[in-house]
């Protein structure tokens, strides 16, 4: 059987206290509801050994998955050539390139970077952007201490 962190599909269907492990990530109700079917589908998947070619899509057919989890876990739990694109993505893509993009533009952007970086390249980009978005190109960035302040369109 399947396990996410020491746990089988099984017990994380049936987890008593998965609202209360959830609670900090907000809208708790709605994601519970979710995560359940996120883990009944993986179960029924796993156990038909029947993974889509492009997972990416099937995930889309959920209820409550977006474009961006549906991403995510088709690039880190199934290593499939795509990207999220987060808030920090479009900050970051935003000041550094001097682009007016919004999340509207989420499938070009994808696309678009998707096809200059492979698989592997794409899952450590992600985590990248997202690290230097945390800590320095904050919503009020802290250009002084920005590696890539020389060639960032942004004048802060």
């Amino acid at each position: 059987m399947a396990r996410l962190n020491g746990k089988t599909i099984d017990q994380l269907l049936s987890c008593p206290n998965l609202r209360e492990l959830i609670r900090p990530a907000g809208f708790y109700l709605q994601k519970e509801k979710y995560l359940r079917g996120i883990f009944q589908y993986f179960r029924d998947k796993i156990e038909s050994l029947s993974l889509p070619a492009d997972i990416r899509e099937e995930l889309l057919s959920l209820p409550g998955i977006g474009r961006e989890t549906a991403d995510s876990i088709a690039l880190y739990a199934f290593h499939q050539r795509t990207v999220p694109v987060d808030a920090y993505t479009i900050r970051l893509f935003n000041r550094y390139f001097g682009l007016n993009i919004s999340r509207r533009d989420y499938e070009e952007i994808r696309a678009l970077i998707s096809r200059i970086f492979n698989q592997e390249q794409l899952m450590e980009l992600h985590a990248l952007i997202d690290e230097h978005c945390k800590t320095v190109c904050k919503k009020t960035p802290r250009c002084e201490s920005c590696s890539l302040k020389e060639e960032c369109k942004m004048n802060f």
